[in-house]
Formats: structure tokens, sequence, C-alpha cells
């Protein structure tokens, strides 16, 4: 792990592997440490830059307001520092917002996108249900310790089948939640940048080659939203994962690193 100073931030990274250069964007709250399953299988082929965003892991946590586009802009700070002058992005979530202003605002660094389980945003962006937000919420609820913050997310995650028949898995990730936990204002910070996004009336602007990419079954972001994406971007694939919730890429992770593998490899 290595920290850098950039944007008048310090962000936290990992660089592993050889090859062309491919970038991992986090969602809300997670953190480098979560993407370990793609590094292992994609950093034989590219040169894997995994990091904090601002606000959570070992990244500085503004005292002021900031936006997805600021966090856009730390990306390409980052890719300045470590002299990458292009790269593929693969972005979940909050990731998959960030990484749309990337391919927006910054079309000359970006080879080929993967938006995964995310949406344009906005008040017509399809919602989940009530619930799921007031579970998200309490990452910002100090009176929640981070495991229980975590173990409320967990049906809105993943599928019921994963939650009912991989409970190692489910304990393995609840360990990683609280050993990464993101702080209440790192959270404060980023649901606020969450929730000023609307990109829609954009996609259009979008012209590198791009997949979306979702669970089938994704209660947090629901896949009506990749099916939106996928029409609106010019030429865009879609890849629905059946069975596979939000985290698609832990539940399924060895068929959705083949998925990446093959599209960033494809000339």
């Amino acid at each position: 792990m290595t920290r850098i100073q950039t944007n008048n931030i310090e962000i936290s990274y990992d660089l592993c592997g050889s090859g062309e250069p491919l970038v991992l964007i986090g969602g809300f709250g997670m953190t480098k440490e979560f993407w370990s399953l793609q590094v292992q299988a994609l950093s034989p082929h590219f040169k894997v830059l995994t990091f904090d965003n601002r606000g959570a892991g070992k990244s500085t946590v503004p005292s002021e307001p900031f936006s997805l586009a600021d966090m856009a802009s730390d990306t390409i700070a980052l890719m300045d520092a470590l002299n990458i002058s292009a790269a593929h992005i693969l972005g979940v979530s909050m990731g998959g917002m960030i990484a749309q202003l990337l391919c927006m605002d910054y079309p000359d660094r970006i080879k080929k996108a993967v938006l995964g389980c995310t949406s344009h945003g906005g008040r017509n962006a399809t919602q989940p249900e009530p619930g799921v937000m007031v579970a998200l919420a309490q990452a910002a609820n100090p009176d929640l310790s981070p495991e229980e913050a975590a173990r409320q997310l967990v049906p809105y995650l993943f599928s019921e089948s994963f939650v009912r028949e991989e409970k190692e898995r489910i304990e393995a990730f609840i360990r990683l939640s609280v050993a990464n936990c993101i702080s209440v204002e790192g959270a404060a910070g980023q649901m606020n940048a969450l929730g000023c996004f609307n990109a829609e009336k954009r996609l259009g602007e979008i012209h590198c080659p791009v997949m979306v990419v979702a669970g089938s079954g994704d209660r947090l972001i629901p896949p009506e939203n990749s099916r939106f994406l996928s029409e609106k971007i010019p030429g865009a694939a879609l890849r629905l994962i059946q069975d596979a919730g939000h985290n698609f890429f832990f539940e399924k992770f060895d068929e959705v690193n083949e998925i990446l593998r093959l599209f960033f490899s494809a000339p």
C-alpha cells in the first residue's frame, strides 16, 4: 500500500501486475481490499490499479463537501502521478457513476469501460425498495458498530441463495467490512456526493467501448438501471449475471473475472 498526495488530498493505492493499465473503482464505502478476487485473476494480464476513494479507507476524509466529479478528478490525478496516460476502467455501484463521468469528461484517458451494478442517478433512475436506503444509511449511524452496519446490508448486497448457502464467505465479507469500515464522516460525505449525481442527459456523450454488467437479482441498484444504461450509451453491451445480487463480482467471481478479461483483452 502506498499513498500519493494529489488534488489536495492523500490517496491510498496499490498497483499490481503488468500489461495494459486497468483501474478498479469501488462503490460506497469500498476500499481496495474488496478487489482481491479481481486483482488475483486480472493482474497476470493487466497492470491493475486499486485505490481508496476520498472519504474511505486510508485516503483523506475531507472536511468539506465533495462530489463524484471530484472523485473522478482524483482518479485522473492518481493516473497522472503514476504516469498512466490511458487505462481500461471498471467501476461498480458508486464507482460505476464515477466511471461514467470519466468517460464523459476525460474521454482521451479511457480505453474501455465496464459499468457494474450502477445507474445514471437522478429521479428517473429505478429506485430500490425503501428499506435498502435505510440500511445503507446506517453506515453513517454512530450508534451502530461496524459489524452491525455490515450485517444489515448483507441481504441487499447478496442474493438469497448466496446468503443461505455460502455462510463462510458471508462471514469473510463481514470480517473484511469491519476491518476496512468507513468512518461516519466519510460515509456522510460519500452519501452526499451520491445524492447529487445525475448523468442521464449526458449518456450519449460516452463513445468508448462499454459493457454494462449487473446481478439479475440486485436489490440495491435494480438491474433495470443497467438495461437503461446499455440502451442510452452508444454501442454498449449488457451482461446480466444470473442469480447474483449487487456484489455480483464477489458472488460469481470466476464467471465475472473471465468476462472482464475477455472484454478488456479484445482488440
